[in-house]
């Protein structure tokens, strides 16, 4: 699956891909962006777009708590239900998956999980919006250098393509089959078009009254984005 957005007028487009489309491209089709925790040593620019890129100085708050967290990835790892458990010891720690792959045998069901926001138990969608993409927006609007922002901008506003990709291949956010990539966020923030995700999100909250309770949906951190798209 391919999400594609443009940057505007002129401009390159943005698209995040599979990790088998991303690797099969080469040079001549865009600025290729691997942000997964295997990418080559010539992607470790980007390496902060990363989910489980780790900085003991980051400070990511973490949606619905009093915390913050070292790692995207441990924001939501730590928020997550196992045996009914939440485990906050993470946010101070290296990122990490609960439960760990090889414990993810053949009856497990990744659609079943459960994440909690304000104490209350919350399905993986609502989880998403209301936890990973007001957290993953912070750090790009916060703590991803400026250096690899104008990096990517610059591309774009020169008519170059962007392209990203990770480990995952779900680029529906509503998907709970398999884990979301991140990249279809950087395709829709780099490309102008995160409203599209914002009106997603708050329809799928305002058809489930209440899931928000008792603090209300996060903010999205969106003061870089606007800043860079003039809006």
């Amino acid at each position: 699956m391919t999400a594609a957005t443009t940057a505007g007028p002129g401009a390159g487009t943005t698209r995040a891909v599979s990790r088998a489309e991303g690797l099969a491209l080469g040079a001549g089709d865009g600025l290729l962006i691997d942000t997964c925790q295997a990418a080559p040593a010539s992607m470790r620019r980007f390496a902060t777009m990363n989910p489980f890129h780790r900085d003991r100085r980051w400070r990511i708050p973490v949606p619905g708590t009093a915390q913050t967290s070292q790692s995207l990835e441990n924001v939501w790892q730590a928020l997550k239900l196992v045996d009914g458990r939440t485990d906050l010891s993470l946010l101070a720690r290296p990122a990490e998956k609960r439960p760990p792959d090889h414990l993810r045998g053949p009856g497990f069901d990744y659609a079943a999980s459960t994440v909690s926001f304000a104490g209350r138990p919350t399905d993986l969608v609502t989880a998403r919006y209301l936890v990973y993409l007001p957290a993953y927006l912070h750090v790009l609007d916060r703590l991803v250098p400026d250096a690899v922002v104008a990096e990517i901008t610059g591309a774009l506003a020169a008519g170059r393509d962007a392209v990203f990709y990770d480990w995952d291949d779900n680029h529906d956010i509503e998907d709970p089959r398999t884990s979301y990539s991140h990249s279809a966020i950087l395709a829709a923030w780099f490309g102008g078009r995160i409203e599209e995700l914002a009106d997603r999100r708050a329809a799928w909250l305002a058809a489930r009254p209440g899931c928000a309770a008792p603090c209300g949906p996060p903010p999205l951190p969106l003061t870089r984005y606007r800043r860079i798209h003039r809006r």
